[in-house]
């Protein structure tokens, strides 16, 4: 298959108004979450100039998607998906718009950021399992793995966008306006949501069905006896391992390490984002049909895991002298700054893969009636976790110091997955051939084969009334 027909094929949902409006409306209020969550940080800053506080506040915002995400999951699989969207759309502005009069008014305070952080991340934990599965509402399962890496483009982009927009409205207008502007993004959603009609109510039937016994107990038996359902959790996590040491011991390591400032912190960290967006662009439409697809992940994270250990090796004084005397004769400005630079872009490189790959997978094999527990089970064993999975590296970090700590975690995130590659066939097996689907849970393991090249179910469309 030529290379212009597998970005044919990336692009696909785009032809579903449906999903093509949700995008657009999705990816706009995630630049404004961005938007929030960068100036939240530089309130945070101005009240307590502790980074004790910033990391309080960001474990509060995400300690609800570890304890609640399991039976938010079960829900978003028992009601109408639409309609609890617009609900969580609407509280979210109404908390944005809050935390804007509270700074506008000069009456912020400590815990009023910790109050809302909680409030948010409970509502976050209830719409992000409904608004995974809610893609799938909207393509059908045929083109659920194009929508899923489609969504990790529109993340990528308000990445890059958002934190810039954000330092801009803060420098000019003041914190309270980046408050203003996310909850404003909300309305993009919600226009994208009230505009959504099913012709034949597909996009609703699972839900109305009472979903599959057992709630989010039975989703995680579902997991646990399925081996390649176990695998692509683990590529979740390890991948969420290796991250973590991006924003927790970069600025140790270029502060103390590389002695650099704020500057280089912000290119050593732009350079991973842009990793992340190339990535996103240019090699997920190659790498949908790939059937290997455990292969490909194990390669990845443990690529991930080399750039992060190829970090240390930079750090040590002989290397850093090295590529500071060989980047000197051609006039490379700051020339260990840009080779950490052109690590973390390699590394950036592996995430959107491994991430994308994951989640479609996971929801093209998902059950319908299951779709939603399967989700936030994965927000639970990833982002869930991620703030002990940070406080972790840090520990490390101020024990070893951040190169060693970089060194320990990339050697850990190699070493499982190549033992993950060993012990476990599944990983090396052939996880899902294209147009291949799960069946419903009635039909244990059975998978359905559309005729060659046609989807297996009909995506849904718009209706003409």
């Amino acid at each position: 298959m030529s290379s212009p027909t597998r970005f044919g094929q990336m692009y696909a949902p785009l032809r579903v108004p449906n999903y093509r409006r949700f995008l657009i409306g999705q990816t706009i209020s995630t630049m404004g979450s961005l938007v929030q969550m960068t100036a939240q940080s530089w309130v945070v800053y101005e009240l307590t100039h502790s980074s004790a506080a910033l990391g309080t506040v960001a474990m509060l915002g995400s300690l609800p998607l570890l304890f609640l995400s399991p039976f938010t999951g079960t829900l978003a699989d028992r009601i109408d998906r639409r309609k609890l969207l617009l609900w969580t759309q609407f509280i979210l502005a109404g908390l944005a718009a809050a935390l804007a009069l509270l700074v506008q008014s000069g009456q912020i305070e400590l815990w009023h950021l910790y109050v809302f952080a909680v409030m948010t991340g409970a509502v976050t934990a209830l719409d992000s399992p409904a608004l995974q599965a809610f893609a799938a509402d909207l393509t059908g399962p045929s083109l659920i793995r194009q929508a899923v890496a489609l969504n990790m483009m529109g993340f990528q982009v308000s990445r890059m966008v958002g934190p810039s927009v954000a330092g801009l409205l803060v420098g000019f207008s003041g914190s309270a306006s980046a408050f203003w502007v996310n909850a404003a993004s909300f309305l993009a959603v919600i226009l994208a949501l009230w505009r959504v009609r099913f012709a034949d109510g597909y996009g609703s039937r699972a839900t109305r069905s009472g979903g599959a016994p057992g709630g989010s107990m039975e989703a995680a038996r579902h997991v646990l006896a399925n081996p390649t359902f176990v695998n692509l959790y683990l590529y979740q996590v390890l991948y969420m391992v290796g991250a973590a040491s991006t924003m927790t011991l970069y600025p140790v390591f270029v502060g103390d390490t590389l002695h650099a400032d704020a500057r280089a912190l912000g290119t050593i960290i732009g350079a991973w984002g842009a990793g992340n967006l190339v990535t996103s662009f240019l090699i997920l439409p190659l790498v949908q049909q790939v059937r290997r697809t455990g292969l490909l992940s194990a390669a990845l994270l443990v690529w991930f895991g080399l750039m992060l250990m190829l970090l240390y090796g930079i750090a040590a004084p002989e290397v850093s002298a090295w590529i500071a005397g060989a980047g000197a004769p051609f006039g490379i400005p700051a020339p260990v700054i840009v080779a950490t630079s052109f690590v973390t872009f390699l590394s950036g490189a592996t995430g959107p893969i491994v991430l994308s790959l994951s989640s479609g997978l996971q929801q093209v094999m998902a059950p319908p009636e299951m779709r939603a527990r399967l989700a936030a089970l994965s927000t639970t064993v990833t982002f869930g976790t991620q703030p002990f999975v940070t406080l972790a590296v840090g520990y490390l970090g101020d024990l070893f110091g951040a190169p060693t700590a970089l060194l320990l975690i990339g050697a850990t995130v190699a070493i499982a997955v190549l033992l993950l590659v060993v012990v476990r066939p599944s990983v090396r097996a052939e996880i899902l051939r294209p147009h291949m689907v799960v069946a419903p849970i009635s039909g244990v393991g059975v998978r359905a084969r559309s005729d060659a090249g046609a989807p297996a179910r009909e995506a849904p469309h718009e209706s003409q009334g």
